[in-house]
């Protein structure tokens, strides 16, 4: 579906970079603090109808051969904007709640999901960004994203969730960088925050800069799919994308593949990049 642009106004001394998709308005804005994010102790409490209708889609999901596991997700229940920065309050559901709202319907009659979670652009020496095609045998098969994920009962420190260690940990287990390693790793950060769109999610993006050129990083890419496939593990990635970073071919990236992005990726790659 095409996009078109809505607005780039001031706000709050940085400016909001923002696109039309479906009637939702997805912003990209300069992050200046880390998002506090709270667990509740509490778990989601669905009704009988919606539930039943999950229930009903992971069955059939399970019978199409999927081994999907029905683990926990965190929904985002209460959002606070503080001089301090942005507060989110979560409750737990779970993996399947999730897929459904994810591609069957996001409202669920009120009771949809909204999460939260991180994401990082990652550039190397050459000025190339790199992000990857999800494989075949995951659940956003075909969809362009950058490295990152949700977050999970690990990140939990006491009752707050840990998004630094989060993304740390999901750059690893996607890429195989890991961001202590100052022989690879020059500067790494918060720097953005996507709000909005479809869902309604709310992602933490980071920025990582490499101190390697694109090929080298292919080459220790390679490495660590060939060790994952030792252990009998499949890449997250299906192929990893090295993108110019450039107007030209950032928009040339966009036309050809709109359809198959996360709603993210070109609001946040326009501000960051191209605007």
């Amino acid at each position: 579906m095409k996009e078109n642009l809505v607005s780039i106004e001031l706000m709050r001394d940085f400016y909001i970079y923002a696109t039309m998709i479906r009637m939702n308005t997805v912003t990209i804005s300069q992050l200046k603090e880390e998002p506090l994010v709270r667990f509740s102790g509490k778990n989601v409490n669905l009704p009988l109808k919606e539930q039943s209708a999950i229930d009903m889609y992971w069955q059939s999901l399970l019978d199409s051969g999927k081994s999907y596991t029905r683990g926990d997700v965190f929904t985002i229940t209460q959002v606070e904007k503080g001089v301090e920065g942005l507060s989110l309050l979560v409750e737990k559901t779970d993996y399947a709640h999730y897929l459904y709202c994810q591609n069957i319907d996001s409202d669920l009659n009120g009771y949809g999901i909204s999460i939260i979670f991180t994401a990082c652009l990652i550039e190397t020496l050459d000025n190339k960004i790199l992000f990857g095609k999800m494989g075949s045998h995951t659940a956003r098969a075909g969809i362009y994203q950058l490295a990152g994920g949700g977050i999970d009962k690990t990140d939990l420190i006491g009752d707050h969730f840990d998004l630094r260690g989060n993304i740390a940990k999901e750059i690893f287990e996607e890429v195989g960088v890991d961001i202590s390693d100052i022989n690879r790793v020059k500067h790494f950060s918060a720097a953005y925050l996507k709000q909005g769109g479809i869902a309604h999610k709310i992602a933490v993006v980071y920025r990582l800069q490499l101190l390697e050129t694109s090929e080298i990083f292919l080459q220790q890419y390679s490495l660590f799919s060939d060790e994952l496939k030792k252990k009998d593990e499949l890449p997250e990635f299906g192929e990893i994308i090295v993108l110019n970073n450039n107007k030209k071919d950032i928009d040339l990236f966009f036309v050809q593949h709109e359809n198959e992005c996360d709603e993210y990726m070109e609001p946040l790659f326009r501000y960051v990049y191209a605007s």
